[in-house]
């Protein structure tokens, strides 16, 4: 059986956004295109009975498919395209997956949520306006983007961006949504803002931040950087949260108000000073720094970025948020740092001193 790619739906909607960055008037505007190809063929896939190479060559041409093996492979290396092609096939003999991490029996066992999500996204008329509004008083320098949403099913994560992708893209895993489209969009904002942090970073007028991305950083310059982006994705998504009552968009609600707590708050902060100090020393690695700081849904470092995105639009304004994107990572920190000494209490936490005195170092 061929896969039929004439059901592969893309819709283009536009939603033109303004801005301005450093007070000066930018032509910012956001357009997304939603790709459900590499979903509805994944999903099609693990309902056959038999598969030959030829065929899941074809898969593995589409490009959410593609790119969702090429993220797991990031996370878990040995679990590469070969292995994907085994994991299938040995789904689809027998039922059950001894090889990877692709969650292909999770895509077979969620097929019916993911096919109610897709459905409900392809109806809202609105999705646009939707999902790129909370971004509107927070977007980059971006200059005129258009960004596809690749839903794809299976992989190692919620949602991600790929490395070094020349495309304004991201991927959404719409088997994880349990059917719940208002978590979806809520998810989608997150990994929209995330990809205008990259185009504005593109358009830096300093030629190392151009060029400038998480993986060409030092191990503390890099936790840096991952702060400043998952947290203000993290702050930038929250109106989100206003919408719908499913278990997906529930669950995202649960990790903000697990993190919301005055000690909560400390003790991410105090997370954040530890990890610094080891990967400084060279006593963590990255690996075990991004294990205990990132993994998982709403993990603390991601709200130690949200509480300094938050303290920072309070003093400072929005286009002060949008405009570290052209900016080392360390200026989020100063300006935070700076704050602390100057306004006390307009912070939930301070870092500690040996933090603040690495900070003050870079840039």
């Amino acid at each position: 059986m061929i896969i039929d790619r004439r059901g592969f739906a893309a819709l283009l909607l536009s939603s033109a956004l303004a801005t301005s960055v450093r007070g000066a008037p930018t032509a910012n505007t956001l357009s997304i295109r939603i790709d459900y190809a590499g979903a509805e063929a994944l999903l099609a896939a693990v309902q056959r009975h038999a598969i030959a190479d030829a065929e899941i060559d074809r898969l593995l041409s589409i490009r959410g498919v593609r790119a969702m093996v090429a993220n797991t492979t990031k996370y878990i290396p040995e679990d590469t395209a070969q292995v994907f092609r085994i994991a299938l096939k040995e789904f689809i003999a027998t039922g059950k997956v001894t090889h990877g991490h692709f969650g292909i029996s999770a895509v077979a066992d969620r097929q019916a949520a993911a096919r109610a999500a897709m459905a409900a996204l392809k109806s809202d008329s609105a999705i646009a306006a939707e999902i790129t509004a909370p971004i509107k008083r927070y977007q980059p320098d971006t200059g005129p983007l258009t960004v596809t949403i690749y839903c794809v099913a299976g992989g190692a994560s919620d949602g991600f961006v790929m490395d070094d992708d020349p495309e304004p893209a991201f991927f959404m895993a719409i088997d994880r949504s349990q059917g719940d489209a208002d978590g979806v969009k809520l998810n989608m904002t997150h990994e929209l803002y995330h990809v205008t942090q990259r185009a504005a970073r593109a358009r830096a007028t300093n030629p190392a931040m151009r060029g400038f991305n998480q993986s060409s950083s030092t191990p503390p310059v890099r936790l840096l950087t991952t702060v400043l982006e998952e947290g203000t994705a993290v702050y930038v998504a929250e109106p989100m949260l206003a919408h719908g009552s499913g278990p997906y968009v529930s669950e995202w609600r649960a990790g903000y108000a697990k993190n919301r707590p005055a000690p909560a708050v400390a003790a991410n902060f105090a997370l954040f000073d530890k990890l610094l100090a080891g990967l400084t020393s060279g006593a963590m690695t990255w690996d075990d720094a991004y294990e205990k700081g990132f993994s998982n849904k709403c993990p603390p470092l991601y709200f130690v970025g949200y509480e300094m995105a938050k303290a920072i639009d309070r003093a400072y304004g929005p286009a002060r948020v949008g405009a570290y994107f052209q900016e080392h990572p360390a200026a989020f920190f100063r300006d935070y740092v700076a704050l602390s000494h100057k306004n006390p209490g307009a912070i939930p936490a301070k870092f500690s001193a040996e933090t603040e005195r690495a900070i003050l170092s870079w840039g």
